[in-house]
C-alpha cells in the first residue's frame, strides 16, 4: 500500500511538471510543418475583346509553412505565420473549360493573427480561435502558349498581373504538448478575398477566391 502511494505521488509529480511547460504568459513558439491554400473559386466573365463566358479556375497550392507565436498571456498570443510561396495553376473554365492550363502563379499570404487559446496556460491541449489582418502577396505570374493562343494568336506571349488585396483571415486550430518544449499544432483558416486579374493584351477578369487553408506543424517552446 506505501509503495502504490509512493507509486502515484510520483506520477502525480512528473504530470505537473509537464503540465507546467504548456503554454503560458512570455513563452515563444517556433514551428515547421506544411500546409495547403485551396482556393473556392467564383470566376466572373474576362472582359473584351474575348470569348463570351470565358472564365476560370484556380488550382489548390501547398508548401512548408511555420510561425512565430509568443504570449501575452495565458489565454492570449500573437502569432505570425510563416512560410514558402504557394504555386497556383490557373485553367480555363465556362467557354474555355477544356483548353487546359492559362498560366501560374505564386501567392503568399501575409497575416497576424491575434489568438485565444482555450483552458489553462498549464495544460498540454490548447484550442484556440484567431482574427487577422491578411495582405494576400501574388508574384512571378507567367502566361501559357494556350493562353496566348486564345487572346493574342500569332503574337507576342500574353502576360498575367493578378493584384495584391488586403482583407483578413479567421482561424482555428489547436496544439497538444507531448514534451516540455514539444508540441504539434495544426489549424484551418478561411480568408474571404477577391482580387483582378489584368492581361498584356486588354483584358480584365475579376475572381473571387476565398481560400481556405489547413496544415500541421511541430512546434518548440522556449
Amino acid at each position: 500500500m506505501h509503495k502504490s502511494i509512493q507509486l502515484f505521488a510520483t506520477v502525480a509529480a512528473l504530470g505537473a511538471a509537464f503540465s507546467a511547460s504548456a503554454q503560458q504568459a512570455g513563452d515563444v513558439m517556433l514551428r515547421a510543418g506544411y500546409g495547403t491554400i485551396a482556393p473556392n473559386v467564383t470566376s466572373g466573365d474576362m472582359s473584351a475583346p474575348s470569348i463570351s463566358g470565358s472564365k476560370s479556375d484556380i488550382s489548390s497550392g501547398s508548401s512548408l509553412l511555420g510561425g512565430v507565436t509568443y504570449m501575452v498571456t495565458d489565454n492570449l498570443s500573437v502569432d505570425l505565420p510563416l512560410a514558402l510561396p504557394f504555386k497556383h495553376k490557373i485553367s480555363g473554365a465556362g467557354a474555355l473549360a477544356g483548353t487546359g492550363d492559362l498560366g501560374e502563379v505564386q501567392a503568399l499570404p501575409i497575416t497576424l493573427f491575434g489568438q485565444y487559446r482555450l483552458f489553462d496556460g498549464l495544460d498540454a491541449l490548447r484550442p484556440y480561435a484567431g482574427l487577422g489582418l491578411t495582405y494576400a502577396y501574388f508574384f512571378n505570374e507567367s502566361g501559357s502558349g494556350a493562353l496566348t493562343a486564345i487572346t493574342n494568336p500569332g503574337g507576342t506571349p500574353t502576360k498575367i498581373t493578378v493584384a495584391g488585396q488586403w482583407t483578413y483571415t479567421v482561424q482555428l486550430g489547436a496544439s497538444y504538448a507531448f514534451d516540455k518544449q514539444w508540441f504539434v499544432d495544426g489549424f484551418y483558416s478561411y480568408t474571404p478575398l477577391k482580387t483582378t486579374t489584368t492581361l498584356s493584351t486588354g483584358q480584365t477578369q475579376d475572381i473571387t477566391l476565398n481560400p481556405s487553408a489547413f496544415g500541421l506543424s511541430l512546434g518548440y517552446k522556449f
